[in-house]
């Protein structure tokens, strides 16, 4: 998928006012994701050459949440980035980020991890549906302690 292509998503995007595309050619599957405000006409190049760069694999940069796939190759373990207390919501009194059986997209939101007044993100390090939450809400989590099992989207579809 090249730069022009990508642009003309992110176009597409920003006329319907949508906060996420996913297109799957065959070949290629791209997932682009926003908030509600709309880019400005001079950001648009920039961000489908950082898109590119992606898919063509040159992205040197780690998420916060470590991953990994699990021996069957079926689903993905998301891992804490660090000791802390983890919280399924933003706030007591909010829905979930997430719940058993949802779909997410590569980067959404699953839960915060709170260390030393700092909420950490935990985000999914790829496209699934959520099959388990492996720790309780407001839990004492350890560095590297297994948070989420997620159903990749090969099993998935």
């Amino acid at each position: 998928m090249d730069t022009k292509t990508i642009e003309e998503l992110i176009a597409i995007m920003d006329k319907a006012e949508l906060t996420a595309l996913r297109v799957d050619d065959g070949e290629t599957k791209i997932e682009l994701e926003r908030s509600h405000s709309s880019f400005s006409p001079t950001a648009l190049p920039l961000m489908a050459e950082r898109v590119s760069a992606l898919l063509a694999g040159k992205d040197e940069s780690n998420d916060a949440a470590a991953a990994d796939q699990t021996e069957d190759d079926s689903s993905v373990l998301v891992r804490s980035p660090t000791v802390g207390m983890f919280y399924v919501a933003p706030s007591p009194d909010e829905d979930p980020f997430v719940k058993t059986g949802q779909e997410v997209l590569s980067g959404q939101t699953l839960a915060v991890v709170e260390a030393m007044k700092m909420m950490n993100e935990i985000t999914a390090p790829v496209p699934g549906i959520v099959i388990e939450v492996l720790a309780g809400n407001g839990a004492q989590v350890e560095y590297d302690q297994p948070l989420f099992r997620i159903a990749t989207s090969d099993m998935a579809q």
